[in-house]
């Protein structure tokens, strides 16, 4: 388990298939014990760039969203983001979620 995953706990409640992808709804449980509730969307060229279809889209999602915990943190994590905008936004995103 990484420094990132004992911080934070992400459950995924729920996965619903969309146009481009997947939307998962997740809730955090924060390291001061408070949880949130957030929906990330994954679309399908993402999954495919970032594993090539090796490891599971709700893996992939529950990985995603515990690096935008660590770089966001609780005050800026989004109530909605995709993985897309977190690639763009989180330096090394590619290579930490592969790492994962």
């Amino acid at each position: 388990m990484s420094d990132l995953e004992k911080q934070t706990q992400v459950t995924i409640d729920g996965e619903h298939d969309t146009d481009r992808g997947w939307l998962y709804t997740m809730t955090i449980r924060w390291i001061d014990g408070t949880t949130s509730d957030h929906e990330l969307t994954l679309a399908w060229v993402d999954h495919e760039h970032l594993v090539g279809g090796m490891i599971s889209p709700s893996v992939l999602a529950k990985s995603a969203a515990i690096l935008a915990c660590g770089y966001l943190g609780q005050g800026e994590m989004p109530a909605r983001c995709d993985v897309s905008s977190l690639r763009r936004i989180i330096p090394d995103f590619d290579a930490s979620v592969k790492a994962m």
